[in-house]
C-alpha cells in the first residue's frame, strides 16, 4: 500500500461505500485457477489462512492472515500460492454516501496492494460471520455479505485514521514522521531500511541517527516492536502455528520469530501463548 496515495486520504474515503457484486470463500487452495487476470471492477483478496505472493503494477508483496490485497480495475493482477490458502474474494463497485455510483477514474485515493489490519479479533469475527453465507444466493444472504464487507472496509478506515492520530510522542522532524509511517505500512512484508532511507533522500546512517535522536530507539527496534505486538495478538487470539504467525509478521520462519521473541520478551512464543490465552 502506498502511504501517500491512500492513508493520507483515508478519512474522506469512508464516504465511499463498496457495492458488492461478487463474493466467494475459497478453502485450502494449493494454487489459483489463473496466474494473472485483469478485472473490470475493484477486487479484494482477504486472506484467512496460508499465504500468497502478488504483483499489481509496482506493488508486490506476500500476503497472509490479517492482510487485504486491493486490486483496481484494468490492471494486471498476478498471484501465486505460497502455502495452501483460504481466502475471501470480493468484487465491487463504489458509491458515495448518498448511494450514487462513483466513476472509478475518480478513486485514485483508494489503497492499492497490501493493507495489514491490526484488529485481528474483529476481523476473525467478520470472517466467521461471512462463512455461512458464502454459497447462498438469496437476497438476504447478499445483504449480509455486503454488511460484513462494509464492516471490514470501515475497520480499514478506522485504523488508517488511528495511524494518523496516534504516536503520543510524535516526532517533530518531518522526515522521521514519514519514516515511522513508512515502517508501519511495510512492517509485515519484505523490509528494506535502505529503500526507506533512499525514498526520503537521506542515507541509512543519517536516518538511524535522526531516528534515535527523535525517538530514542533505532528504526529496526521500532520495526521489531511492531512485529512482536502483532505476533502477541496472533498467539493469543488465533490457533495459527508459529510458522504461519511468522509469515503474518514478516519473519522468514517460526524458528527466527521464536529467537527474536525470546530475546525481546524473555519467554518463548509458546510460553507466551499458554500464559495469555483466555
Amino acid at each position: 500500500m502506498k502511504w501517500g496515495r491512500s492513508l493520507m486520504c483515508a478519512f474522506p474515503l469512508c464516504g465511499h461505500i463498496p457495492r458488492l457484486t461478487y463474493f466467494r470463500h475459497f478453502v485450502h487452495r494449493e494454487q489459483f485457477f489463473q496466474y494473472e487476470s485483469i478485472q473490470d471492477e475493484w477486487l479484494i483478496f482477504a486472506v484467512e489462512n496460508g499465504s500468497l505472493y502478488f504483483e499489481i503494477d509496482d506493488h508486490h508483496a506476500t500476503a497472509s492472515f490479517g492482510d487485504l490485497v486491493f486490486c483496481p480495475p484494468g490492471v494486471v493482477f498476478r498471484r501465486v500460492v505460497i502455502s495452501p490458502i483460504t481466502l475471501f474474494v470480493f468484487r465491487m463497485s463504489w458509491r458515495d454516501d448518498e448511494g450514487n455510483e462513483i466513476d472509478l477514474a475518480e478513486l485514485g485515493t483508494l489503497p492499492v496492494g497490501k493493507v495489514s489490519l491490526r484488529n485481528t479479533e474483529r476481523l476473525i469475527g467478520d470472517y466467521a460471520a461471512l462463512k455461512p453465507y458464502s454459497t447462498q444466493g438469496e437476497r438476504w444472504s447478499m445483504v449480509l455479505r455486503s454488511h460484513y464487507l462494509h464492516h471490514i472496509w470501515l475497520l480499514y478506515c478506522e485504523e488508517a485514521e488511528e495511524l494518523l492520530n496516534e504516536e503520543p510522542h510524535r516526532p517533530a522532524d518531518s522526515i522521521i514522521q514519514q519514516a515511522t509511517r513508512l515502517i508501519q505500512v511495510q512492517a509485515f512484508e519484505r523490509f528494506s531500511l535502505n529503500a526507506i532511507a533512499a525514498s526520503l533522500g537521506i542515507s541509512r546512517m543519517q536516518l538511524c541517527k535522526k531516528f534515535h535522536a527523535e525517538l530514542g530507539t533505532t528504526p529496526i527496534k521500532y520495526l521489531t516492536s511492531l512485529r512482536l505486538e502483532k505476533a502477541k495478538t496472533l498467539l493469543t487470539e488465533t490457533n495459527l502455528t508459529l510458522d504461519q504467525i511468522s509469515e503474518c509478521c514478516g519473519y522468514q520462519n517460526g524458528f527466527y520469530l521464536s529467537r527474536v521473541f525470546k530475546n525481546n520478551c524473555l519467554v518463548t512464543p509458546m510460553q507466551y501463548r499458554k500464559a495469555h490465552r483466555l
